[in-house]
């Protein structure tokens, strides 16, 4: 259980205008749209990470100091220490933070302390939550109620991972990957659906269910939650969650409060009816998948639960192209298209290739699996959804930190290329463009799988592509 023992009286000031927070680790996805907004706020922020993140230019160029490295006298000035997850415990700007007395906070804890002020709108889920984070974010905009967001993706919307908006409303995408998102006071709560994940921090999936509980337990009395009825857990937490005043079901098969139908799938977008209680408008959505109808049906419903206008529904969906990394076009590569997703997950991975399938080209998929920890646990799962492929390249495990375990990339592979003749294991990612080269025709699609490196890769492929081997 995420617990807040260390938010003291003194770290519940640290949004006052004047406060210096330092964020260590100030790159990551979760951490720089915090930094921005606060600083914007009239806080004094600065912070530091690994050398070579480019989120460190982008911050600079708003006024926010960033150092590359961890320079533990950077710390000595501030009045509360910020840390996100990625953080190593011998980390020597926390070390000092700690010798010095000053106030540390997780991340999870400063984002609780943020939305709790407010009302928070808050997406949660195992798949799905930066996409239906985003498109909440831009539903509320598009319906006059000017929402601070923050988002654990780049938006091309918002020209980045925020929107700084300056009403009482904040959209949020949650975190339940270290529980922190057991700490949100939710206006109004999305849950998408519940899955095995994250097993370095969760024994079991029952744990994870049990956070979700933990999470809805905080939702205000006079709150909202929208949830997923398609997914049986959620379900059933939705049935146990009695003190919120309203519960919205959503659904593309089970019955429902929101339901979509005569849906059409296209290449690059998709369309249906959405049926609200007493009340239907058609959809177009700028995304494809029917994942992603799922997805949008929650941010529909939660807007409409806000006071959107239907007009201004279908104007935003229409608009939303999505979220970086999520079923990207990057460009070519000899006359095949190049597609980047952050998709990691087996469920993810399915969703992910049922959608670019609709393009009806031939598929190759470049899969870089994500913490040693996950791919043993969910080894199964991952053969299962890479077996009906017709050609894969499996690279190495990215850790994220985690040491190496017994079960790794080429683990991975040994199991796949029984089903899949033509798999290729790439050891490292400057491997992955001479196997591409001796298969890649003009009228496939490449499609790069993977929450870690492998995204630098397929940038790499379409930037380049005159030097391929």
């Amino acid at each position: 259980m995420y617990t807040n023992t260390h938010i003291t009286d003194t770290s519940r000031a640290v949004l006052a205008p004047g406060t210096r927070i330092f964020f260590c680790g100030i790159g990551g996805a979760g951490m720089n749209p915090l930094a921005h907004v606060l600083a914007r706020r009239g806080l004094r922020v600065s912070g530091a990470d690994a050398a070579g993140q480019k989120a460190l230019a982008v911050l600079r160029a708003a006024g926010i100091p960033c150092a590359a490295g961890h320079d533990a006298s950077l710390v000595d000035d501030a009045d509360v220490f910020v840390y996100s997850a990625a953080i190593a415990p011998d980390n020597p700007q926390w070390l000092r933070a700690q010798a010095r007395g000053i106030p540390c906070l997780r991340r999870g804890q400063l984002l609780a302390l943020l939305v709790n002020r407010m009302r928070g709108v808050t997406v949660a889920a195992t798949h799905g939550k930066t996409t239906t984070s985003a498109l909440t974010a831009l539903l509320f905009e598009a319906a006059g109620l000017d929402p601070l967001a923050l988002i654990g993706g780049d938006v091309p919307a918002f020209g980045g991972y925020f929107r700084d908006g300056h009403s009482e409303w904040i959209v949020v995408e949650s975190d339940e990957s270290d529980g922190s998102f057991e700490l949100l006071d939710s206006q109004i709560a999305l849950v998408l659906n519940i899955d095995a994940d994250h097993m370095d921090f969760y024994p079991h999936v029952d744990a994870i269910s049990a956070a979700f509980a933990r999470y809805l337990a905080r939702v205000r009395p006079d709150g909202a939650l929208i949830y997923n009825a398609d997914d049986a857990r959620v379900a059933a937490l939705a049935r146990d969650a009695r003190h919120i005043a309203t519960r919205i079901s959503c659904a593309l098969d089970a019955p429902a409060d929101v339901t979509a139908h005569d849906i059409v799938l296209e290449p690059w977008s998709s369309s249906f009816t959405v049926s609200l209680p007493c009340e239907s408008v058609r959809i177009t959505l700028g995304l494809p998948g029917r994942h992603n109808i799922s997805n949008a049906l929650h941010a529909i419903a939660a807007a409409r639960y806000a006071g959107a206008e239907l007009e201004a529904i279908q104007r935003a969906c229409a608009a939303f192209h999505g979220v970086r990394r999520r079923m990207e076009l990057l460009g070519t590569y000899r006359g095949a298209l190049v597609i980047d997703d952050y998709a990691h997950h087996p469920r993810e991975i399915a969703a992910t290739v049922a959608a670019v399938r609709l393009l009806g080209r031939p598929l190759i998929v470049v899969f870089q699996p994500h913490r040693y920890t996950r791919t043993a646990a969910l080894l199964d799962e991952f053969v299962t959804v890479l077996a009906p492929l017709e050609r894969v390249i499996i690279t190495d495990v990215f850790s994220a930190s985690e040491p190496p375990g017994p079960v790794t990339g080429a683990t991975l592979f040994e199991a796949v290329k029984r089903f899949v003749p033509a798999a290729q294991f790439a050891p490292t990612l400057d491997a992955i463009r001479p196997a591409l080269a001796r298969m890649t025709k003009p009228d496939d699609v490449i499609l790069f799988l993977g929450a870690g490196s492998i995204s630098a890769a397929a940038h790499a492929l379409v930037d380049a592509p005159e030097q391929a081997a």
